[in-house]
Parts: structure tokens; C-alpha cells; sequence
């Protein structure tokens, strides 16, 4: 069987079962179970032929794999039954009740060879997402000089809590956070839930009627990077987004401490992509409001709330495939149903960009150079083919439209020099205003929106 796709192109009925597979789940696995459970994600996804991305920690499981849809179904059966026997039903489930499992369709602008992975990377990491920039070596380094201990080698203990200090995280026994100045310091996370997860009706609900209360009780807080929300982000009139505009997950916790006005006596709503992230800033950021870290003059936040399953799920219930008119997929749009997102939903795969779009389907992005619409950091190309614009010294992504990007040159470009850039009548790209200086996008805490 044939199908033809969105530019014309004729595609295989094996390339059009083909999606991508995204995936978390919180579970605490015992330090003699990681290696097994990292060789049981090798063996079913070689005997199903998919291929992608699994980090292992000893929280749970973060993954992003390509192929064919039953055989990414039969993974997810196998793979439920594999978390339900890691760990006792007591210790499970800490973040979230579930394993969280989303399936999304492939681009019909670029081939589909081009957004599969081709690869298979199984890899065991300190967190299932890093809300820390150094963390990693700092475990370790613990561990290593606990192993002579009895049972002090094991994550979850009922003395231990997990603590956030100056943005690390780290393993905090009972006996130092008797101390009171310790007790100000260190933020300890395990002993709060995350925020309750609404659903993608749930969240329109809640939201619309916050923004017709008293005082704007509401404000959105994008827990992505600068990148990511620049194509596509919440927007509903009369509520206030916090876009972090960070360059990395591990820095939010700064971003969360520099906001504190904006987020006291509100209920606050936090998105990411899939949801994954939310889970463990939610957490962050009660600890913060509950501590000594918190400005005394500030109202903690009235009610803290996370999208379920993240834009995916949202775009899912609520948006449309690009291109394609809301009648035709059969999308009703009436108030009780009103699209909040505007825009496109990056995505950490071969694609860049999920090919479901947000309110009226017009791009949120801007080229920084001549300001007129756009959202494609590719223009056109499949992103592995690694044409997209970056900054000549930072490297972080930027949106320059196809007419702008032949006068440039970014990095990554062979002539991306001085003298290369003059020799062809080019001028170098940076990520500030205009193109003209780099301003280390996402890495310093003003840049919040």
C-alpha cells in the first residue's frame, strides 16, 4: 500500500506507520537492577528494530525512539511490565503514576529517512533530567566514600532526602540537616510531591476561569529553554508568562529564585515538552517557596499546577497537523475548546519541530534580523542535515529566515571567520539584537521574559 504525503511524495506503507515514541516514567531502581534494565531496553528494541535515545538513572527512565507504531506498542507492554517489577509498589511512583508514553507523527515536509534515528543510545545518568549543573561528579564522589558503609549506597533511605544547594543536587543525610543554618541552605525536594497534573481539559478549564478572577490570580511559566519557546508557547489574554529563556534545564532554579515576585500569591501553571521537566521543577519550587530562600516579604505561591503529558499531549487534544485546515481533521474550536498555545512545539528528535501546530496555525517565531514571521530553524532542510543558523561564539540556535541567511555567516560555516566572512561579503551571525554581538542566549538569569 502507497500514500501520498503532504508535498506529493509517494511513501511506503512501512514509512507511514513509522513515529516517535516519547517516554518517562519515575521509579526508583535498585542499584543492582540498572545494568539489567539497561541491557533489557538493548535487547527488545534490537528485536524490534527501533532506535533512539533511553537515559537510565536511579529515579527512572527518560526516552525518545523511532519506528515502526506496533512495535513501538509492543515495547511499551514490555517495557510496563519491566517498571512494575524494579521496584516495590511502596517505593514506586514518587513523581507522576504512571509510565507517561506519547506517540507523534513524522513531518511530510522532509523525508522520513531523515527523521528516524539510526542509532540505538542506552546511557546511565546521575537524574532523569539534570535540574543541576555539576551533580553528577558529586554523587559519584559520595558514593565512593560511603561504600564500606552499610546500606548507605542505596538512593532512597528513609533519613536521606535530596537536596538542591547553589543549584547542585545532592544526597543530604538526617544528621546534617539538624543544623539551622544547614536547614536554610539546602532545599530538601524529597519531602514534596510534585504539583498536581492537570489534564489538557482540566487545564483550559482552570486557566480561563483564573484569568476572569479578581487581580490576575494566574501566570504561565514555560519551564523550556530560550530556543524552544521562541517557535511556540501559552498565550492567553489577561494571564502573564514567565518564559525562563534559559539555555539549559539545570539553570532554573536561579531563574525560579530571581522570579519569586512574579509568581507570589498566584496559582502558578508550568509546561514543558512532554512533561518530564515539570515534574522535577514543580518540586523545586515548592521547596523554594517553603524556605528560608524565599523572600520573608513575598506570599508563597497560592496553588502550583503542571500540564499532564506536557504541549505534546496538549497539541494532541487541542491543535492541528501544519497546513492543514481545522474542518478537515475534524477540530471544533468554541470557547469551552479554545487552543492556548500559539505556535510550534519543539522537539528533541530528527525532527525539530512536531508537525502539530498551536492557535490559527501562524508562526509565533521571528527571524532576528528582519523581524518578519518565521519559526524554522532549518529553513526547509531536515535538521540533520545541519543547516540551521547558530551563533558564531555561543552556538545557540537562532531564527534567521531564508533571505536574511544568505547574507550571514553562522557558525559552522567554513568561511565562519574574519576574514572568511569578508571574502565573501557575508558578516558574522550572533545571537543579540540584530545579529550584530552575542549575547550568551539562555545563559544569565535577565534574560527572563
Amino acid at each position: 500500500m502507497l500514500n501520498e504525503n503532504g508535498d506529493g511524495k509517494i511513501k511506503s506503507e512501512n514509512e507511514a506507520d513509522m513515529m516517535i515514541c516519547l517516554y518517562y516514567v519515575y521509579v526508583p531502581i535498585p542499584k543492582e537492577g540498572v545494568k539489567p534494565h539497561s541491557t533489557f531496553h538493548e535487547k527488545v528494541c534490537q528485536e524490534l528494530n527501533l532506535f533512539g535515545r533511553i537515559r537510565i538513572s536511579f529515579e527512572g527512565i527518560n526516552g525518545v525512539l523511532s519506528g515502526n507504531k506496533d512495535n513501538l506498542k509492543k515495547y511499551e507492554t514490555k517495557l510496563q511490565e519491566e517498571v512494575l517489577s524494579l521496584a516495590p509498589l511502596s517505593e514506586r511512583y514518587r513523581y507522576g503514576e504512571t509510565l507517561d508514553v506519547k506517540y507523534c507523527h513524522l513531518r511530510d515536509d522532509i523525508p522520513v529517512d531523515k527523521q528516524k534515528f539510526d542509532s540505538l543510545s542506552v546511557k546511565l545518568t546521575s537524574e532523569v533530567v539534570s535540574l543541576s549543573g555539576g551533580a553528577s561528579q558529586m554523587v559519584k564522589k559520595k558514593k565512593k566514600k560511603r561504600r564500606s558503609r552499610k546500606n548507605k549506597g542505596q538512593m532512597y533511605q528513609k533519613n536521606t532526602c535530596e537536596a538542591v544547594h547553589n543549584n547542585e543536587i545532592s544526597t543530604v543525610s538526617g544528621a546534617q540537616m539538624e543544623d539551622k543554618e544547614e536547614k536554610k541552605a539546602v532545599l530538601c525536594l524529597s519531602e514534596y510531591s510534585p504539583a498536581e497534573h492537570l489534564e489538557p481539559e482540566e487545564w483550559n478549564k482552570k486557566l480561563l476561569e483564573d484569568r476572569l478572577g479578581t487581580d490576575s490570580e494566574a501566570i504561565l511559566v514555560d519551564a523550556r529553554n530560550a530556543y524552544e519557546s521562541k517557535i511556540g508557547h501559552f498565550r492567553v489574554e489577561g494571564v502573564p508568562t514567565l518564559l525562563t529563556n534559559t539555555r539549559k534545564y539545570s539553570t532554573i532554579p536561579s531563574v525560579f529564585k530571581a522570579s519569586a515576585s512574579d509568581m507570589a500569591g498566584k496559582n502558578v501553571y508550568m509546561y514543558c515538552t512532554g512533561g518530564v521537566r515539570c515534574e522535577r521543577a514543580s518540586v523545586y519550587l515548592q521547596a523554594l517557596s517553603e524556605s528560608g530562600e524565599w523572600p520573608e516579604d513575598l506570599e508563597k505561591p497560592k496553588g502550583i499546577y503542571q500540564l499532564q503529558g506536557g504541549i505534546q499531549k496538549y497539541l494532541e487534544r487541542y491543535g492541528r497537523k501544519d497546513n492543514e485546515d481545522k474542518s478537515e481533521v475534524g477540530i471544533q474550536i468554541n470557547q469551552k475548546e479554545e487552543c492556548l498555545y500559539a505556535g510550534r512545539n519543539f522537539v528533541f528528535d530528527q525532527r525539530r519541530m512536531d508537525p502539530i501546530v498551536g492557535k490559527d496555525g501562524k508562526a509565533v517565531g521571528r527571524c532576528l534580523l528582519c523581524s518578519i514571521p518565521h519559526d524554522d530553524y532549518d529553513n526547509g532542510h531536515a535538521p540533520s542535515d545541519n543547516k540551521e543558523a547558530r551563533c558564531c561564539r555561543c552556538r545557540v540556535l537562532i531564527l534567521v529566515c531564508s533571505d536574511c541567511r544568505s547574507k550571514v555567516c553562522p557558525w559552522g560555516e567554513k568561511e565562519c571567520t574574519e576574514a572568511g566572512s569578508l571574502e565573501n561579503n557575508k558578516r558574522l551571525l550572533y545571537c543579540g539584537t540584530g545579529g550584530n554581538e552575542c549575547k550568551n542566549e539562555g545563559n544569565e538569569v535577565d534574560h527572563r521574559e
